[in-house]
């Protein structure tokens, strides 16, 4: 049976042309060590990505990827860091986000596919109305 994604979205659709925030949400730390950044690569079909601002985190962005680094969330704590970004006119008809989860010196890939250990969370995107 795959592995349910430690990392979720919400929320998890949208349709294209759609400006949407979207929350990751980190549910816990790695092996027990408490979450201290979030790097996000930016997938075909998202446009205009920005990080939210979030208190206690600086936010971080790059051609392709965002990030939060220097906050610290405790292992077992839920939170949501917020994407804003457009979902392009050809989105396909779901797509991946790569997260890269930080814990001090340990890091958590979510970047595989649904039947993978840790899987990428996925948005799905539905007709236009």
């Amino acid at each position: 049976m795959p592995a349910a994604a430690h990392i979720h979205l919400h929320p998890d659709r949208a349709q294209p042309g759609q400006v949407l925030d979207i929350g990751l949400i980190v549910g816990h730390g790695c092996a027990g060590a408490a979450t201290t950044g979030l790097r996000v690569a930016i997938p075909e079909g998202l446009e205009a990505a920005v990080p939210v601002p979030k208190d206690g985190w600086q936010v971080s962005a790059a051609e392709g990827e965002v990030g939060w680094q220097g906050g610290s969330l405790p292992d077992g704590t839920k939170a949501s860091f917020t994407l804003r970004a457009t979902v392009a006119a050809g989105a396909p008809g779901a797509i991946a986000i790569p997260v890269i989860q930080i814990c001090g010196d340990r890091e958590t890939r979510w970047i595989g596919t649904a039947d993978a250990d840790s899987p990428a969370p996925v948005l799905t995107i539905q007709p236009a109305r």
